[in-house]
């Protein structure tokens, strides 16, 4: 060995044959391993303060629509019962998510977690349309067949006046009512399907037919207003009213 003496050899010879131990100083070694943590960077922790708000919001609005569906007696049961699975599926993944996210270390983990969030969920964009047009098509649905029981009493009261001056009238907004219950009877069946049918992972599809069904519950609010106007005419006419 290069510098140490021959004397020094001896003498650890003899030190070893005499069982003496030889203090670890006298060997090299590796040094321990460190035990510090890296504290996580300012950024990374807004980012993780901010996904754990994105998903307190979500919790929130969970709750929130299962609350309108339970209490919205317009659905029917099936309905009621579908919409119900698929918010109890989003709170369990929304959940399981809560609990996750303070534990995560890593950018990675953080981006895997936002992603499982919005594409497996879409509470927002998915799930709140979704439950606020059923319960509206629902009330829509309910209007017309209440309606369609009220045809029969409006034919009548129509048939009485046979031969007086409000006869045509009357008739004439019979046949409109008739007409827009018996439209909307069938299209908002269709709207419901339609609505229903939609996933999370439609989305951004499916933003586009939540519009358009949208517009078709607003357009049966709207049909089923003029069909009140016209059972009203009716009664007026069955009074003497001779107006249009």
């Amino acid at each position: 060995m290069k510098g140490i003496s021959n004397r020094a050899i001896v003498a650890l010879a003899l030190t070893a044959a005499m069982g003496v131990g030889i203090p670890a100083a006298a060997y090299a070694s590796s040094p321990a391993p460190s035990t510090t943590t890296t504290t996580p960077s300012a950024n990374f922790l807004a980012a993780q303060k901010a996904l754990e708000a994105q998903l307190a919001s979500r919790v929130t609005r969970l709750q929130h629509l299962n609350a309108d569906v339970t209490g919205a007696s317009t659905l029917s049961a099936n309905t009621s019962a579908t919409l119900q699975a698929r918010l109890s599926t989003e709170e369990s993944s929304i959940n399981s998510l809560v609990a996750k996210v303070p534990t995560d270390t890593t950018y990675a983990e953080l981006d895997a977690d936002r992603a499982a969030m919005l594409k497996d969920n879409r509470v927002f964009a998915v799930m709140s349309p979704q439950v606020f047009e059923m319960i509206e098509a629902s009330v829509v649905a309910g209007q017309v067949t209440t309606m369609q029981g009220n045809e029969s009493t409006l034919q009548s009261e129509v048939a009485s006046l046979t031969g007086l001056v409000g006869y045509q009238n009357a008739l004439n907004h019979y046949n409109n009512y008739v007409a827009r219950i018996s439209n909307w009877s069938t299209k908002i069946v269709t709207t419901e399907n339609v609505v229903l049918a939609q996933s999370p992972q439609g989305y951004p599809g499916n933003t586009r037919i939540f519009v358009n069904e949208n517009r078709q519950i607003l357009d049966a609010n709207i049909a089923l207003a003029y069909a009140s106007y016209d059972a009203s005419i009716i009664g007026l006419a069955a009074g003497g009213y001779t107006g249009s």
